[in-house]
């Protein structure tokens, strides 16, 4: 077995349980790894000039599913019978387990769905996720790829030392439905635990004109200029400023 190397800040490893899971493995998600529907959406879209929903869909990575689901409620209730499509041979550990409906009591997320007393459905992963010390991953289900069926659940793992991350179902259906393999189902973005937020900081009226005619989010420029250019601009000035103090 290979000497285990450090995982660099800002890095993520990824390892699965079998190389055949390489056919359809998490990818990083780029400017040229953009979804297919945002590719094929017209240049003068303003979702597609939108600065702060391009940089969303580029940050992270995205994990697609590793193979066919298939979910039905149980005709007595309480659980949805599930199955999945395995290798052959099989995966040792490739599964879908679950929590009760009764773990979440008054959860909001009970109220969309049609079938409100099933359990949870959590795919078990075949994957490893290991970050730096001190980085954890924010997991987040695919916001712009809603699915009439279910919701992933986000979470936080801190995959510095915990390096599974299954993923949790909040099912809306209230009849048999299929997820495919390759599904894009989660996104995964690392950060560094320490620049979480720990407080707010409020200011009255008075400060508001400071704020408001700064930057680019004024709201005062026109719509011909438009705000992306210079927005990027001034974000890759401001990160090349901040890597020059840190060397």
């Amino acid at each position: 077995m290979k000497k285990k190397k450090a995982v660099k800040p800002g890095h993520i490893r990824v390892t699965p349980e079998d190389n055949r899971l390489m056919e359809m493995p998490p990818y990083l998600n780029t400017q040229l790894s953009m979804p297919k529907w945002y590719k094929t959406m017209a240049s003068g879209a303003g979702l597609k000039k939108c600065a702060g929903v391009n940089d969303y869909l580029s940050t992270g990575m995205t994990v697609p599913l590793w193979s066919n689901l298939y979910f039905k409620p149980n005709p007595e209730g309480g659980f949805w019978e599930s199955r999945i499509e395995n290798m052959s041979p099989p995966l040792d550990n490739i599964s879908i387990q679950g929590f009760s409906v009764q773990d979440t009591p008054g959860c909001p997320v009970i109220g969309v769905r049609k079938l409100e007393n099933m359990q949870y459905p959590k795919i078990v992963s075949p994957w490893r996720f290991e970050t730096a010390p001190g980085w954890s991953s924010l997991i987040l289900p695919l916001s712009w790829e809603p699915n009439e069926n279910y919701d992933v659940l986000p979470a936080i793992v801190h995959t510095d030392f915990y390096h599974v991350s299954n993923i949790v179902l909040n099912i809306k259906a209230n009849t048999d439905f299929m997820i495919p393999y390759g599904t894009p189902m989660m996104q995964v973005i690392p950060f560094k635990r320490s620049t979480n937020l720990s407080s707010i900081e409020f200011e009255d009226e008075s400060y508001f004109k400071y704020v408001a005619n700064s930057g680019f989010g004024s709201g005062y420029i026109m719509p011909s200029i438009g705000t992306a250019g210079p927005y990027r601009r001034h974000k890759h000035k401001v990160d090349i400023e901040l890597a020059k103090k840190e060397k």
